[in-house]
């Protein structure tokens, strides 16, 4: 099938790809033209995620590997995507461990896991894809962040310092490794099936917080990751951008001074 699209032309490794947020952008990008490594840690939900985007007339290629065993271990992810694709000239670091992290509980294992995977992995992929890419003009990277970098929920302490390492990541990287684009977006509390039944008070906490009163979709989230990447961005670097409903910008209340 000829490659047509927004990102016609373009080879893009996407983390954490088989299931959820990851799955998602991993779509979207096939969608609109690009040549997709879908990376997770399960064969089999890979070549699903593989399948899927084949039936919807894309082009797709699994990638199995465990951001958590070092530099070595995303080497060879790196490695396998380009075998796959050819080149690598979009990278989406989306894969995250967001393990609840009480600060009286986590130990020094469970910090140094939940940061491995959701910034070291991201940074030692950003330098592989910049450092073997024939033309950096042509590298888009996104890392999906949370807004909790900058607003920690109680009990994700690791995964909000992780988050607010990449986020900051990202500025630097855009800056070094230019002409390559940068960016970061941060979603806000993304909804599922059945959201609203298994956590009612964070639902109903951000329906009264965002301006636009509900949580956001992931297919939003993919959208603004698929036009990060895009020749319509190529002005754009350094940047995080909120989809979060707009709960960013307003003024968010504790849920413990609200009345229920």
């Amino acid at each position: 099938m000829a490659e047509t699209g927004l990102l016609a032309g373009r080879r893009a490794l996407v983390t954490g790809a088989t299931a959820g947020l990851g799955r998602v952008i991993a779509e979207a990008m096939a969608d609109a033209g690009a040549k997709v490594a879908v990376h997770g840690r399960n064969r089999s939900r890979a070549d699903e995620v593989v399948r899927g985007i084949g039936e919807r007339g894309g082009s797709a290629y699994a990638v199995v590997g465990d951001l958590a065993t070092g530099p070595e271990g995303v080497a060879s992810i790196h490695l396998a995507a380009r075998s796959a694709l050819g080149s690598v000239d979009i990278l989406v670091n989306s894969a995250a461990d967001q393990r609840p992290s009480l600060l009286g509980e986590a130990g020094w294992d469970t910090w140094r896991e939940i940061i491995e995977v959701n910034l070291l992995a991201a940074v030692e992929l950003t330098r592989l894809v910049c450092a073997g890419a024939a033309d950096l003009e042509r590298v888009s990277v996104v890392n999906v962040t949370s807004v909790e970098a900058r607003a920690p929920f109680p009990g994700h302490a690791a995964y909000a310092a992780s988050k607010a390492g990449l986020q900051s990541f990202t500025v630097s990287a855009a800056k070094e490794w230019a002409p390559a684009r940068v960016n970061a977006v941060a979603p806000g509390l993304t909804d599922r099936p059945g959201l609203p039944q298994d956590w009612p008070q964070g639902w109903s906490f951000w329906a009264a917080s965002a301006p636009l009163q509900r949580p956001v979709t992931s297919e939003e989230v993919a959208a603004a990751v698929v036009f990060l990447v895009s020749p319509l961005a190529s002005g754009i670097t350094g940047v995080t951008v909120p989809v979060d409903a707009g709960w960013s910008s307003s003024a968010r209340t504790p849920w413990h001074q609200r009345d229920e």
